[in-house]
């Protein structure tokens, strides 16, 4: 829905967007048939979390879903590129009545708090409601002072909301980034790519890594692998505060064990389990 009181002079622009636009008659049933989420339950001028698997039930894209409200749904990428993922998408459109092209020319910003899942608009800009904050999708690329931007990620650190660092796509399943958590994976909806691997891990378990929102005071940073005493930690996204470093990372089975450090330096803060 269109929003009055917003003021684009307000937004902090960080960097180009990646997203993909869906549009035709059968957008819907091409996107419940390729993404993990329930597209079913998506309403006009909300969003959701989803994401695209492959055969094997990795991740090739972490994306928030969103319906415009004109016909179209609007993939924003957490990661990755999306004339890629645009054009890996058209193999599967066949005889379906749908277009996959990538939004080019546009900026994502930092704006004012929006209600959880609500997508606003006004003039070429749409704001996606992430509660205490907001991200949006614009053609102006505003200054953005790195306090802010910082702020922002430390937030999605805290919330346990993952990016996909570059060269990680098709590296790990669903429970590693949270899906369950994030309500992006659904089991009831019939077949989508990846979906027997999903449903198997979801009803049998044995997985062995999960997401968890780590501190320390030495430097992370996103694509990281640390070997630790006790497992592996891959680092999705860090941000620097004063003293430490937050990071949202992907933990093996050892390291994601009931203790509280790991190595004695890292301490685990949360477990984002489903």
């Amino acid at each position: 829905m269109p929003d009055p009181a917003f003021d684009p002079d307000t937004l902090c622009a960080f960097g180009p967007a990646q997203c993909v636009v869906i549009s035709g008659e059968d957008a819907r049933a091409f996107a419940q048939a390729q993404f993990s989420c329930d597209v079913r339950a998506l309403q006009p001028s909300h969003w959701q979390w989803g994401a695209w698997l492959d055969p094997r039930g990795r991740v090739q894209a972490l994306l928030h879903l969103a319906d415009a409200g004109d016909g179209r749904l609007i993939a924003l990428l957490r990661g990755g590129d999306a004339e890629t993922v645009g054009n890996d998408l058209r193999r599967y459109v066949l005889r379906a009545r749908v277009r996959v092209e990538p939004l080019l020319d546009r900026f994502v910003a930092i704006g004012p708090p929006l209600p959880l899942h609500e997508l606003r608009s006004r003039d070429d800009a749409v704001g996606f409601g992430h509660g205490g904050r907001s991200l949006w999708l614009g053609s102006r690329q505003s200054p953005c002072d790195n306090e802010r931007h910082q702020a922002f990620r430390l937030a999605e650190i805290r919330a346990g909301w993952p990016r996909l660092p570059p060269g990680s796509e098709g590296q790990f399943l669903p429970p590693a980034l949270g899906l369950e958590h994030l309500g992006a994976v659904a089991f009831d909806k019939g077949c989508y790519p990846g979906q027997e691997i999903a449903a198997r891990l979801h009803y049998r378990g044995g997985h062995k890594a999960r997401l968890a929102h780590l501190t320390c005071p030495l430097p992370m940073n996103a694509g990281d692998r640390l070997a630790l005493t006790n497992g592996t930690a891959w680092i999705l996204e860090a941000v620097q505060v004063p003293g430490a470093f937050h990071a949202l990372g992907v933990l093996d089975e050892t390291s994601a064990s009931e203790y509280k450090y790991l190595d004695d330096v890292i301490r685990v803060i949360a477990r984002f389990d489903p």
